[in-house]
């Protein structure tokens, strides 16, 4: 992989959109891609495959939340909010560097936006070459609540012996990565916008257009 410098300038024509789950990322990303012609890089789409070239030794939070070794009882419901915070943390920061092989196997033209929950500040900024060009959403409590339940997504959560408490854990679990990012994004003086629904996804949609506005304008 290319080093320092060397790989920021390599991903010089990306846009970063992160935040927790349930922020929007994923509609705003695809909207923006169909107004500007951009390719569009959606993080949790590649799970499977950085299961599948993960190394248990470099990548041992990932390792350990392999769904061969972690059963759904024992990610949703056996573990507090605060340690499913923690590992999901560490394993989607193992991820990121599999994330970065991806965009740099993309071509470089027209520009990348790159959306996902692991996207984290503290691992996108040393790749920065100007701190407009990524962007946090953060899903205030009530609207996190709101949007799992108009959701409604069963998934492996409904597999466990408690799905309601799986998913108070899994809200509880994004709302303190929520945290995190405010925290880890303020102290690197990076942007990061509250979703709480009194603006209303358009309007999300172009706050993120107006920051990232001299590079969706500007040829490659």
């Amino acid at each position: 992989m290319t080093a320092g410098g060397d790989l920021t300038r390599a991903l010089a024509h990306v846009l970063w959109i992160g935040g927790p789950p349930d922020s929007g990322k994923t509609s705003i990303a695809r909207l923006l891609a169909e107004r500007y012609g951009l390719q569009v890089y959606h993080f949790d789409r590649h799970e499977p495959a950085h299961f599948a070239r993960h190394d248990p030794v470099r990548h041992p939070a990932l390792h350990a939340a392999s769904p061969e070794l972690m059963s759904p009882e024992e990610r949703w419901v056996a573990r507090p909010p605060e340690v499913m915070a923690r590992f999901a943390i560490a394993s989607w920061t193992e991820r990121f560097g599999m994330a970065v092989e991806d965009l740099l196997a993309m071509p470089a033209a027209p520009r990348i936006v790159a959306e996902g929950p692991g996207f984290f500040p503290e691992c996108v900024a040393p790749l920065l070459t100007d701190r407009r060009k990524a962007i946090w959403l953060v899903p205030s409590e009530a609207f996190k609540r709101a949007s799992v339940e108009r959701r409604g997504k069963p998934g492996a959560r409904s597999e466990t012996s408690d799905p309601e408490r799986a998913t108070r854990n899994l809200i509880g679990r994004d709302l303190l990565m929520g945290e995190h990012v405010r925290e880890q994004a303020h102290a690197l003086g990076l942007t990061v916008y509250e979703v709480d629904g009194a603006v209303d996804l358009a309007g999300v949609a172009a706050l993120v257009e107006a920051q990232f506005a001299p590079w969706l304008a500007a040829p490659m």
